[in-house]
């Protein structure tokens, strides 16, 4: 009997871990400041940090504290502790992303990494870089419709890009993150690379054009096994459109032209005239 009661108090307790173990929330947020496609992009993976908080963290899922979903414990399963992340992105990031300074609030801990382009073709180039970074899948492995885009209708520019290969070109790091310290022996066959993050946020502007999807609580959804009630980013592509102001070359050589025209007109009836 008392064996017994001991190996349902040791289930417990990975019940608990389990429910506490939170992934980290990645939010994207680009931008698209020309016609040329000419822009940046930012990415920030916010994570929980348990050592933060002299009392547990409450978990997200479970705000009132009556699922019995345990609180969050993210830093027993990092090799180095919830820090670590920053020196891992630091030393394995490519030469064009610039790893900022890892910033605190409260319990969260917010690790950084933006990059710009001048124009769409740089920005596709690195873009493809990311992706052929991950050692799971390839650029070529995508077809074309799930590839970033920039069409453009005159003064109209619309940018797209799948969920799918946008969560490739960070599989470099999440990958990374997993393999080289992330500590699950004690969560092994309940916890995998796919459970350690989200994405959360997302956020495309293009010439003051905004599309935006964030994480949210809902009372009323569905429970799900860890994370049911906070509802993350559901779409499977993004896309947002802009109209670019014509440059002041473009507008010139239109006024020009209507001189010309002007004048040959007038020079015609002069001419007609004689």
């Amino acid at each position: 009997m008392f064996k017994k009661i001991g190996l349902i108090a040791i289930a417990l307790v990975v019940v608990v871990a389990l429910t506490g173990c939170w992934p980290g929330e990645i939010g994207v947020e680009t931008v698209f400041e020309d016609k040329d496609g000419g822009g940046n992009r930012t990415l920030v993976l916010d994570v929980m940090d348990d050592t933060l908080s002299d009392d547990p963290i409450i978990n997200p899922d479970d705000p009132e504290q009556d699922e019995g979903k345990g609180p969050v414990l993210n830093d027993k399963h990092i090799d180095g502790g919830v820090p670590a992340i920053q020196t891992w992105l630091e030393d394995n990031a490519p030469d064009f992303i610039t790893v900022e300074e890892m910033s605190t609030e409260g319990v969260h801990r917010y690790f950084t990494m933006t990059y710009s382009w001048d124009d769409f073709e740089e920005f596709e180039d690195k873009y493809q870089q990311l992706v052929n970074l991950s050692p799971n899948m390839s650029w070529d492995d995508f077809d074309e419709g799930d590839k970033p885009s920039w069409e453009c209708d005159g003064a109209e520019c619309t940018f797209s890009e799948s969920r799918a290969i946008l969560e490739a070109s960070m599989d470099w790091a999440v990958d990374g993150i997993w393999n080289d310290i992330f500590d699950e022996a004690d969560l092994a066959g309940y916890v995998t690379k796919a459970d350690i993050s989200v994405l959360a946020n997302y956020k495309l502007t293009v010439d003051g054009e905004t599309y935006e999807e964030n994480r949210y609580y809902d009372e009323d959804a569905e429970d799900g096994e860890y994370t049911g009630k906070v509802i993350f980013v559901e779409s499977e592509s993004f896309s947002e459109t802009g109209e670019f102001p014509m440059s002041g070359w473009a507008i010139g050589g239109i006024v020009a032209a209507a001189v010309v025209v002007v004048a040959g007109v007038v020079y015609f009836v002069v001419i007609k005239k004689q």
